[in-house]
């Protein structure tokens, strides 16, 4: 699949994901399936990775050529989980600075996690969704941008995309911060497996520690976290920047020493130096009219959002 296709699949998913918002205003019956967590994360994630299986299928490529499923070493698997751990700060300062204009998406949605089983929200939270997004984001988004030549422009704009795709604000800040990173474990092992175990440690952390709190406030972590946000002014929001920020600078330099320890343990450290050193010369252009299409759209939902 070439870069011009895989903007068009960017648009399908969006309008696709606008769709169903769209439709479950009109139809009772999508409104209730939308509306259950369980439905929402099924539903949303269908018109993710159906429309990247359906465009496989009709332009007749391997998902082989996408998705980069090498296996890698076990200290690997484990030195990812300690670069997302350290990342872990700077993602909380993107999601912090968006707390400045919108509100916290995931608090809004703690009241129906907390109603199901941990082990139900890990399989969707932190299975499902993960292994859908890095199929279509880091599969055959980035690769394609990846195969045109595009080393920095490439993790940079399926990063963005990845957070656009999220259709709120709060939520495309870290996540554009989290695709960068993930994109970035791709070139420094020549595969997607620590991409997903990132993305599973992100997801699960936030997951899981929800659900302690919740049991540490005797069952009122919903409450909770609605009233803290609603109370929660600006002078308090660049408070926690301002400590988040601070973490950052020193965890996000070692998250880096990290990924450069990854990428020689599985012999792509001359690959990722080649990133940067190449990063002014690399590749045609990417971006085509389906694609500024598909991320207008995005900037349109989310501003509707803002004002409404």
């Amino acid at each position: 699949m070439n870069t011009k296709r895989a903007n068009w699949l960017f648009l399908v998913i969006v309008v696709s994901h606008a769709g169903l918002s769209l439709l479950a205003s009109y139809t009772h019956l999508l409104d209730v399936v939308l509306e259950n967590i369980i439905g929402n994360i099924l539903v949303s994630e269908i018109s993710i990775w159906l429309p990247a299986v359906l465009f496989l299928l009709v332009t007749g490529t391997h998902p082989g050529s996408f998705c980069r499923l090498k296996r890698v070493h076990i200290s690997t698997a484990l030195m990812t989980v300690l670069f997302t751990l350290l990342m872990e700060p700077l993602v909380t300062v993107a999601n912090a600075l968006s707390l400045l204009f919108t509100d916290n998406v995931v608090a809004g949605m703690s009241g129906q996690i907390l109603s199901l089983p941990l082990w139900g929200m890990l399989l969707g939270i932190a299975v499902y969704v993960p292994f859908s997004e890095e199929l279509v984001f880091r599969g055959v988004i980035y690769q394609s941008y990846r195969q045109q030549g595009g080393g920095i422009k490439a993790i940079l704009l399926s990063g963005l995309l990845f957070g656009l795709m999220h259709m709120n604000l709060n939520q495309t800040g870290y996540a554009f911060v989290i695709g960068v990173a993930l994109a970035l474990l791709v070139e420094a092992t020549g595969s997607m497996l620590p991409a997903f175990i990132a993305h599973f440690c992100v997801n699960a952390l936030s997951t899981v520690l929800m659900y302690a709190l919740d049991a540490l406030t005797s069952g009122s972590m919903g409450e909770l976290m609605a009233a803290t946000e609603s109370s929660l002014g600006t002078q308090e929001i660049w408070l926690t920047i301002s400590v988040y920020l601070f973490l950052a600078t020193l965890c996000t330099p070692l998250a880096g020493c990290v990924l450069a320890w990854i990428a020689g343990r599985e012999g792509h450290k001359e690959d990722l130096k080649a990133l940067w050193k190449n990063r002014k010369g690399q590749g045609g252009r990417l971006i085509s009219i389906p694609l500024a299409l598909g991320m207008l759209v995005c900037v349109a939902v989310m501003a509707l959002q803002i004002v409404m």
